[in-house]
């Protein structure tokens, strides 16, 4: 008795591009079928099919899942010429190599988190942790456990905290970094622990501590210091103090025209291939932050626009 063969979907080429990009993310970032999904905008049911080859798919689909997924990239889609970039880029490796404590603080869509999981990716000991609710200090010493690869039998800070120094102690000689992105949702009391990280550490462990602007204000008031001179305000310290001055802060300008009198978004357009003067116009005022115009640009992509051909109309419609 003979065997019917099931017949096998015909996956096209974005999709097939689609799958290996999930795929891509899914693994570099250690992330769950439901977190992939949630990232992708689908269902899990859609992200299994769409990752097993087991459905073919409309292009509106396809389109529309590549848009969201766009920004996640974990190689290759830096606009490595944006200054924004670049010192974000570079102050990562300077906090590494100095082995220092860093605040570096910016507004919302300038590329912060985009550049450091890029970083974290390439660099060897690196290791960024995006904190996404207030956590007890314990549970944000299990989060760094497994943010560093660390198999723990248990779960008492006290041992969660030792973890951390003997991986730290193993891998001195390539100058470990902890990078804590979104900071702004951190408690007040998790800052002064881990500058008790940072002296446990006894300076081998880099640490970077990445917010919004707001954060910076937040702990001079906390430490009775100056939010413009960062010097104190008071004769008696107080136990942020220590914390606050131990900090390098650094403030990433906001997208706008540059010293040399050209403006940040038209060298993102340069690198994006968009070469209409009014396109650009426009764009300078629509995009004030890097996350708009990459969505849009993934949009633009998604609706089968050439981006070096786009017209003003086209760009209206983004």
């Amino acid at each position: 008795m003979s065997q019917t063969t099931e017949k096998q979907p015909e996956i096209g080429i974005a999709q097939q591009s689609l799958r290996d990009k999930l795929t891509q993310i899914r693994n570099a970032k250690k992330m769950k079928n439901n977190e992939l999904a949630a990232l992708a905008g689908c269902s899990e049911g859609t992200l299994s099919d769409l990752i097993n080859n087991k459905k073919s798919f409309s292009d509106k689909l396809i389109n529309s899942i590549t848009a969201r997924v766009g920004n996640h990239s974990v190689s290759g889609n830096l606009v490595t010429s944006l200054r924004q970039y670049q010192q974000i880029w570079n102050l990562a490796e300077a906090c590494k190599k100095a082995s220092d404590m860093r605040l570096i603080v910016g507004n919302t869509g300038i590329g912060k988190s985009t550049v450091l999981r890029q970083y974290a990716a390439q660099a060897s000991n690196v290791y960024y942790y995006k904190a996404d609710r207030r956590l007890t200090w314990g549970k944000l010493l299990l989060a760094i456990n497994e943010c560093m690869g660390i198999v723990y039998k248990k779960r008492s800070t006290n041992d969660l905290f030792n973890n951390i120094i003997r991986k730290v102690e193993e891998t001195a000689d390539s100058n470990p970094l902890l990078i804590i992105d979104e900071s702004e949702v951190l408690s007040n009391t998790i800052y002064k622990h881990i500058k008790n990280l940072n002296t446990a550490t006894d300076g081998l462990l880099a640490i970077a501590i990445i917010g919004i602007t707001e954060v910076k204000d937040r702990i001079a008031k906390l430490a009775g210091l100056d939010t413009q001179t960062w010097q104190p305000l008071q004769t008696d310290s107080n136990c942020y103090t220590t914390f606050a001055r131990r900090l390098k802060i650094h403030r990433i300008p906001n997208i706008g025209f540059k010293p040399d009198g050209n403006h940040d978004i038209d060298d993102y357009c340069a690198a994006k291939g968009i070469a209409n003067r009014d396109v650009i116009k426009a764009a300078r005022t629509k995009w004030w932050n890097y996350d708009i115009a990459e969505k849009d640009v993934q949009r633009a992509r998604g609706f089968g626009f050439d981006l070096a051909n786009m017209t003003i109309d086209e760009f209206n419609l983004l």
